[in-house]
């Protein structure tokens, strides 16, 4: 997630397939853990992914750097996910993953029942914060909304996380 993004988006408008195979390979697996996220589906969530980098393919030329490649990605990926919804293939819902390798399984699908009781915004804003460490600026971005919301909706959300992992036990 650097500069050299920028340039290898900017070789992907000029139809470098060698860049596409790079960007693709370089957030092809964060996208698609962010769709599973939320669709819970794995197929679906590929499906998302291919639609999303098919779109980058084709809107490379237009991306103007405002914003950083994974943000760029990230915000095609989000609608693509929320097309899917829209057309009633999948209700959006997080998929079951682990919170860490060597957690014990209980404390993992505690966790993962106290998330999925989330708001969709709280889900959404909480997975591009702490899972794939966007900056709030950029989770703003992607989602379209002022950095101050993101702000709120973060603080919410941990402070319901919180209380439902307080009250699963």
């Amino acid at each position: 997630m650097s500069r050299d993004d920028d340039g290898l988006i900017r070789r992907v408008g000029e139809g470098d397939l060698g860049a596409m195979q790079v960007l693709y390979e370089r957030y092809a697996p964060q996208l698609y853990r962010f769709a599973l996220a939320r669709l819970g589906d794995e197929r679906a969530a590929e499906d998302v992914v291919q639609e999303a980098m098919l779109a980058a393919w084709q809107g490379a030329s237009r991306f103007r750097g405002d914003s950083t490649a994974a943000t760029w990605l990230f915000g095609i990926c989000r609608r693509k996910v929320a097309e899917v919804c829209r057309r009633g293939r999948r209700r959006e819902t997080p998929g079951l993953r682990p919170v860490a390798d060597d957690a014990p399984p209980d404390s993992r699908l505690e966790f993962w029942e106290s998330f999925s009781r989330l708001s969709d915004e709280h889900q959404e804003v909480l997975l591009l914060v702490f899972h794939y460490g966007l900056s709030q600026e950029e989770v703003a971005r992607v989602l379209g909304v002022p950095v101050g919301t993101v702000k709120s909706r973060v603080h919410y959300a941990r402070r319901r996380l919180r209380e439902a992992l307080e009250d699963a036990g």
